[in-house]
């Protein structure tokens, strides 16, 4: 697809193929539409880079209902019946930040972006055009950071799946990660982290109360641990010069190299909610 098959001179657009108009003159495209033309292979997948579209337009506080509208549809099925297929009617500004959190790796959502970029110039130049949102700017830049959250978490994939191959029982200390370095390399605060670790069910929290003699009362403490089947993804280190933990010596949880690289798929799978967002399952 060459750059004027893009931008629809001296040829027709595919993503002008696919524009449609509104009763009322306004344009949007079909996220499903979209997701073919950009050469998605799985519903699913295109529906991740939705979700980092609408995080943006939240973080930005552009109304997330004024770009990406749900327009769910009946479809009929090849052996009978229907069923309901999930879509979602796209803005101008919706399609150019879904395809600004498409994956870089494929050429046709580079060309998507230029398609979006440029189309969105002629629209800020052209006087007669509806005025640009006031948080334009705001969630491109909201949009740039998710999509390099996404390839940060990737990279950090791809760095450690060599690793992934092996699980030493005895693994030193200088090969395990905090849980707060893996949070800051997949972008997220370590509370987050441990929360979603949590509901995952890859980790566990206890909580007990000790004597704080700085502050003159007591305060809680908590101890994490691994679950049976994450074992190779964590390894607790002892504590020795710190109060014991009910009677038992407390330790901290550290996160192994295959563990990083797990961790860093489940972000990238679930955007870092608490809540997965596509099949409410679990990420080896």
């Amino acid at each position: 697809m060459s750059l004027p098959e893009v931008t629809g001179r001296g040829g027709t657009s595919p993503f002008d193929a696919i524009r449609q108009t509104r009763p009322d003159g306004t344009e949007f495209w079909s996220a499903r539409d979209l997701c073919q033309v950009v050469e998605y292979e799985t519903w699913r997948n295109f529906a991740a880079a939705i979700d980092r579209a609408k995080l943006s337009l939240q973080n930005s506080g552009e109304p997330v209902t004024s770009h990406v509208v749900g327009a769910d549809k009946l479809v009929q099925r090849p052996q009978g019946g229907t069923v309901r297929q999930e879509d979602f009617e796209l803005s101008r500004l919706g399609a150019y930040l879904v395809v600004m959190n498409g994956d870089p790796r494929k050429s046709s959502i580079a060309e998507a972006q230029s398609y979006f970029a440029i189309q969105t110039r002629i629209a800020e130049t052209t006087p007669a055009a509806p005025a640009i949102p006031r948080n334009y700017a705001a969630a491109l830049r909201a949009a740039a950071d998710e999509a390099e959250r996404a390839d940060a978490a990737e990279r950090m994939v791809a760095e450690l799946a060599p690793k992934a191959a092996y699980v030493d029982d005895f693994v030193a200390n200088d090969d395990l990660l905090s849980v707060r370095t893996v949070a800051s390399t997949v972008g997220m605060q370590e509370g987050q982290l441990r929360d979603l670790l949590i509901s995952k069910k890859w980790i566990y929290r206890e909580t007990t109360t000790r004597w704080s003699d700085t502050q003159g009362r007591k305060i809680p403490v908590n101890r994490y641990s691994e679950y049976a089947d994450k074992k190779p993804y964590f390894r607790r280190v002892e504590q020795h010069d710190v109060p014991r933990f009910r009677g038992e010596v407390m330790h901290s949880l550290k996160i192994t190299p295959p563990g990083a690289a797990a961790i860093a798929r489940l972000v990238q799978r679930t955007g870092g909610n608490v809540i997965d967002l596509f099949d409410g399952g679990d990420d080896a």
